[in-house]
């Protein structure tokens, strides 16, 4: 994919978000290869001569350099089953909440002049957009029983949330186990980690939520200086959310209130953790502060730690960004919430903006706010310009502390404490009367259970080991899994090593950190898992993860 930064390593180009341009690309290959690009048309390939093939796609809609992205590989279409096609045709949705907000439609697009979706009636009633899969052909059956299901469902859902969809066709593609990331949104085109795959639908479901997202906040709807990352992973983040409850279909209000609420709590734990083991500067969601946006004389802009290669395993942008649209939301109320994020959609789609170009708009339609000391200068102040947890969260306490999925997990944690403190007691002798009985959790659930018991100092190894059995861990998705591994690295469970190496070799997107946890408790077995499992990834390791991954352990 395209990069903020040496995007001309790949052709020549201006890198400013500025330099907004449309394209057109013919690329030839041997006729085992698919090409999948950005374009907005779905290719198909013309054959030259015998054995080679050529692939044309086009953009008519101008955006920056960045936002090319091009896949080759030996991929094969999943296609839609019977069964599929035909739930896909009859999926239910609802237009946009709020009828009032087809007011915007007749407006004159802000935008420079391009063939605009939000400008055509046909268009503006679509709810779910033409839309393909890619994979290895080891992947096709599991992309059948998941992925397929799910797009129509997350498309749906996003409209419905914030009406039109600003690109005609979506392609998703699963890329390999050293892609850098679980997800990766460009203009028609979605790649998807194959780790987020194996385990239920939740992972899956909530990062394709998340990708989606980016059709409007991040790509339609891009960020004028790229240090503003927040104003595309923030509003992505919180978005997910709200299209992964309606994408659930048969959730209600209150079961998706609790989820998001569980998810909330997760973050905010992240959100403490990266504050407390990351460099402040990193921190600040606008670096540059009041010269952000600004180009020097020569019409250069600077991407301030563009270079820093830990940053791109920084959820800061993500987490600050999500809760302060959390809070935004929670003081307005969601429905007049929603209302103003779909206004700003339509004036600011297929425009470069500022934070002050959303956050004066949501002002202006709330002024009752601006009593209560709600400015946008006080949002810089508090939540933008400073490192560290933004203040007003501190103040809000912590509400999921009520949420019922989250006193359900406290539960059991309680009971597998209590369980480990009992055999620690009792040595080896096993009490058949003593068994416990524990609850079916969900994903989201494992995670902060799992979490939770990280922090106890001790768990012997018959407690890791019936923790494994009881939630069949090893089944579970990445997100679990990964925190499972932390617990066998912790507390030096040999029977769960095997597990630790699959992660680092199947998972990389999310395994960087784990190596330097084999590192920190120099421990000789964990020490050499760690060098034996990089160096059998290194060679098509992401440089970036490379890079970190070698600091940690050389």
């Amino acid at each position: 994919m395209g990069s903020p930064i040496n995007n001309r390593a790949l052709f020549p180009c201006q890198e400013p978000p500025v330099a907004l341009s449309t394209w057109q690309a013919s690329v030839r290959t041997a006729a085992s290869f698919v090409v999948l690009m950005s374009g907005e048309n779905s290719a198909e390939p013309v054959q030259l001569r015998e054995g080679v093939l050529s692939w044309y796609y086009y953009v008519t809609m101008p955006m920056p350099a960045s936002t090319f992205t091009i896949a080759v590989g030996c991929w094969q279409e999943v296609k839609q089953q019977s069964f599929t096609a035909a739930t896909q045709t009859n999926i239910e949705f609802s237009l946009p909440s709020s009828q009032a907000d087809f007011r915007w439609c007749g407006e004159i697009c802000g935008h420079v002049e391009y063939p605009c979706r939000f400008q055509n009636p046909a268009t503006r009633l679509q709810a779910v957009i033409p839309y393909r899969v890619f994979a290895p052909c080891c992947l096709v059956e599991r992309c059948e029983e998941r992925l397929l299901r799910l797009i129509p469902q997350c498309l749906s859902a996003a409209y419905t949330t914030l009406g039109t969809h600003p690109f005609s066709r979506l392609d998703v593609l699963i890329v390999p186990s050293n892609f850098s990331s679980l997800g990766m949104a460009s203009p028609h085109i979605i790649f998807l980690s194959q780790s987020v795959l194996p385990g239920g639908s939740h992972l899956c479901g909530t990062r394709l939520c998340h990708e989606i997202a980016h059709a409007w906040f991040g790509l339609a709807i891009g960020a004028r200086d790229w240090t503003e990352e927040w104003i595309s992973e923030g509003f992505a983040t919180f978005l997910e959310d709200l299209f992964w409850a309606r994408a659930q279909q048969q959730l209600s209000h209150d079961e998706a209130k609790g989820q998001q609420e569980l998810k909330a709590l997760l973050r905010w734990r992240r959100l403490k953790d990266e504050v407390q083991n990351s460099e402040e500067e990193l921190q600040v969601l606008r670096p540059k502060k009041e010269s952000t946006g600004e180009l020097s004389g020569s019409g250069a802009s600077v991407v301030k730690h563009g270079l820093k290669a830990e940053k791109i395993f920084m959820q800061v942008h993500y987490l600050k960004g999500y809760f302060l649209l959390r809070s935004l939301a929670r003081t307005i109320g969601e429905a007049s919430y929603l209302a103003s994020l779909r206004k700003f959609v339509h004036k600011f789609h297929g425009q470069l903006v500022l934070s002050q170009d959303f956050l004066c708009m949501l002002l202006e339609d709330i002024p009752e706010q601006k009593e209560s000391g709600l400015t946008v200068e006080s949002i810089f102040q508090n939540w933008l310009d400073t490192s560290g947890i933004p203040k007003p969260l501190l103040e809000e306490g912590e509400p999921w502390r009520e949420c019922q999925l989250v006193r359900q997990v406290s539960g059991e944690v309680t009971k597998w404490i209590q369980t480990n403190q009992r055999i620690r007691k009792s040595g080896k002798k096993k009490r058949k009367q003593d068994e416990v009985v524990f609850q079916k959790l969900l994903p989201d659930q494992l995670v902060l259970l799992l979490e939770s018991l990280l922090e106890e100092k001790t768990l012997c190894p018959r407690i890791l080991q019936c923790l494994e059995k009881t939630y069949q861990l090893r089944e579970q998705d990445a997100e679990v899994r990964h925190r499972w591994c932390e617990l066998v690295v912790k507390h030096k469970y040999v029977p769960g090593y095997g597990d630790v190496e699959k992660f680092l070799r199947e998972d990389q997107a999310m395994g960087v950190y784990l190596y330097g946890e084999l590192m920190v408790n120099e421990d000789v077995k964990q020490q050499q898992l760690a060098h034996k499992c990089f160096a059998a990834a290194r060679e098509h390791m992401d440089a970036s993860s490379a890079k970190v991954v070698a600091e940690m352990l050389f």
